[in-house]
Parts: C-alpha cells; structure tokens; sequence
C-alpha cells in the first residue's frame, strides 16, 4: 500500500513588492512534485501584488492579505495562521527555490518523518542589487550529504559562535513540521519573538525538536534585490531606504546601541545577530539551560565585517575592542583583516570540503539571460546532485558526549529523577 506523501506549505510574506514576487512564485510552481500549496501573505499592499497573485491563476495558490499594515514579525506570525501542510518554509519575496526541493524534501521526509529539513543556501544578487560588485554574482554551495544533527548540540555550537544561526533550523532555511510550530504557539502564545522571525525560529525550533535534518545540498535560493532588508543592513552606507522602511515598520527608534551590555557597534549587522541570539537565550533560559557563551568566537566573526564597512573600519575595530575588554578578551586572539577598498568586482573564489561533498564557488551570471531569481534558479539548479545521490550521515553520536543540558534536566539529574 502505498502511503500518502507530506504536504509542504511555501509562505511568502510580502509588501509593495510586485516587482520582484512574480519570480519568487515562480520557482515554487515550477516544482517536479505536486505535494504542496503556496501562501502569499501580503501585508496590506498597493493592488499591484494581489495582480501578480492572480495573473498565476495557479489553484496551489492562496492570497491571504493582512486586515491592516502589521510589523514584519506580527504579519509573519499571522500566516501561521492560514498554513495546512505537514512542513512549512517561509521565502522572500525576491527569494528561490530549486525545482526539485518538494521531491528532495519528500524523499528524506518518507526516511525521517518529523523532523526538519535545514539546508545551506545558495546566493544569488539580482542586477538591481543596491551592492554594485555583488549585482548578478552568483555565491555557489553544492554539496550531496544530509546530517542528522543533535539540536542540543547545534544550539552549544551557536552560542559558542561556532556555527551560524542560518546552520540552525530557522523557518527561512527549513521545511518544518507544523507539529513543532503549533506546540511552540500554544506554549508561548506566537512563535516569531524579538525582532528578526529568522532568528528567533532558529532558536525556537531547536529547543523544540530533539534532532533536525541538515543537507549540504542546497534547496532554496537567497535572493538580494533593491528591497532586500538583511543586504540594506548590511551596506546601510550604500543605501538604507529598506532597512528603514522595516525600522518604521517594527516601531523601532534605532538599533545602533544594542540591547546586552556585552556589546557595542549596533550598526554592525553581526552584533545585531548576536544581540538577538542573546535575547532569546534569556527569554528562552529555562530551556536553553546554562550553555557557556564563546565571546572570542563571535568578536572573530564580527570583525570580519570591518571591510564591508570601510568608511566605518577604525569605527568596527574600535567596537570589537570595547566588546573585548568587557567580556575578557585579549585582543591578540582576534585577527584584525586588512583595511583595503571595496573591490569594484568579487573574485572567482573555489573550494571544496571533501567530508560533505561540497564544492563552493562564485561566479557572475550573464544578466542579458539571467534577469530573475527564477531565471537563476533554473541554471544554477543544474550544477546540483539530484536526490540519488545523497548521502545520509548520522552526527547524533558524536553530539552525545558535548550536549549541554537544560537547567531542567541539570535539576532532575541533582535530584535524583
């Protein structure tokens, strides 16, 4: 007999970005697998959206739009509410996914059911990016294993800051069970926190699941056009139209000095990352437990913003030296990268991690052909291994022996039970 595939939800929430969204929807329609639907969750947009919506006219597809214009995190909670798979991905709206990732999805799902499904990305800068060197690069990571990974052990290693919250399983880089999302609902009355829903989901569903799925071969597609927020943090100098538009859209005043006062330098995006991740271990302490926080590790990433923001290098360095002396750091142990000019074009970069089967690489699109995440998604989705030749490694055992435990467990276990 056969048994009844999962059902996926793709929500794409979105606001006055018509321009953008019909190629978004696009990848998702063009899916080799029938087992999903798609919620596009606008947030009181001009008629534009619900136009490219309806031009579709695709019965996978359900337009919810917000009775009113909600803060990124409120409208992204509220689609939760409009949701009927068994798993659930959240996209930009300028944002991808590979043909295969149902079908991909699907299969690891008949093997592992209940877990999520985390993958590594692929970038992709659209020709209307508001970074001149980056516009139609394409940032390669194709790789053929799929991890089974304590979370436990994936939240030491976060907050240690050994592993990016993006390799945790945040809803924008995951299928994940609405079993999960509804337990974290009704136990915490919403499941997006704080300011940034990809991070905080990141940090829910780990301390929410036992085990997630983690494949080094890519199934969505990062996308960075004119309206991207992470990318308009992150060259505010170049241009913050969007960053402030979601700033007025959140109520917040300024993120510049950060919330801990472990921290200095908010304008750094890093620190803002970082911010977060240590509000929600204080929202979520109970759960999350006593896991030692690596200051040296993250002030090592952080500083290695400092090129990005050259007018503001000294200003970075000079951060990451207050955040030193505060936590305890030598500063020797943190290498300072050189302060050189912005390339006016990336370089070819290549390599490859024989261990997961990855081969990482950069290279620009012909733009002339390669206008849209869509038109992307179908060349860069020949460069991956197909389902057949994934392989699976379980990392559960070698978690065991670092799992930090919960204050919860640490308590049961001074008590004997």
């Amino acid at each position: 007999m056969t048994s009844t595939p999962p059902f996926y939800s793709f929500v794409i929430p979105t606001r006055d970005r018509h321009d953008v969204l019909g190629p978004a929807i696009q990848t998702i329609l063009a899916q080799t697998r029938d087992n999903f639907e798609l919620v596009v969750m606008d947030n009181y947009s001009t008629p534009e959206t619900r136009q490219v919506v309806d031009a579709f006219a695709s019965p996978r597809i359900r337009y919810v739009r917000a009775p009113e214009r909600l803060s990124m995190l409120d409208n992204w909670e509220f689609a939760l509410d409009h949701v009927k798979g068994d798993y659930v991905h959240y996209l930009g709206d300028d944002d991808g996914m590979f043909p295969d990732s149902v079908e991909i999805a699907t299969h690891l799902h008949g093997q592992y059911p209940g877990l999520s499904l985390t993958w590594q990305s692929v970038h992709y800068f659209w020709p209307d990016c508001i970074i001149p060197s980056h516009r139609g690069l394409g940032q390669m990571r194709v790789g053929r294993v799929v991890e089974i990974r304590d979370s436990r052990w994936a939240l030491g290693e976060a907050y240690s800051g050994r592993l990016h919250q993006a390799d945790l399983p945040t809803i924008v880089f995951s299928f994940v069970p609405r079993s999960v999302i509804e337990q974290a609902r009704k136990k915490y009355g919403r499941y997006f926190w704080f300011r940034a829903p990809d991070v905080s989901s990141a940090i829910v569903n780990a301390i929410n699941s036992e085990f997630y799925l983690y494949s080094y071969r890519p199934l969505g597609i990062n996308g960075a056009s004119k309206h991207s927020n992470g990318a308009s943090h992150m060259y505010a100098h170049i241009n913050d139209e969007a960053y402030k538009k979601w700033l007025a859209d959140a109520k917040i005043a300024s993120t510049d000095k950060p919330l801990d006062d472990r921290l200095d330098g908010g304008f750094i995006t890093e620190v803002g990352i970082v911010d977060e991740l240590f509000w929600l271990q204080n929202k979520f302490k109970p759960e999350i437990g006593d896991i030692p926080v690596e200051m040296r590790d993250f002030l090592k990433w952080i500083v290695q913003a400092a090129p990005r923001y050259f007018a503001r290098f000294d200003e970075v360095v000079a951060a990451v030296e207050t955040m030193a002396r505060r936590n305890g750091v030598d500063m020797r142990d943190i290498p300072i990268p050189a302060k050189v000019p912005p390339a006016e074009k990336q370089d070819f970069t290549f390599g490859t991690d024989d261990r997961t089967g990855t081969v990482s690489y950069s290279y620009y699109t012909n733009t002339n052909h390669v206008r849209t995440v869509a038109d992307f998604a179908e060349e860069a989705g020949r460069h991956c291994v197909p389902v057949s030749q994934l392989l699976i490694q379980d990392r559960r055992p070698e978690a065991a022996t670092k799992r930090t435990p919960t204050l919860g467990t640490r308590l049961r276990s001074f008590l004997g039970r």
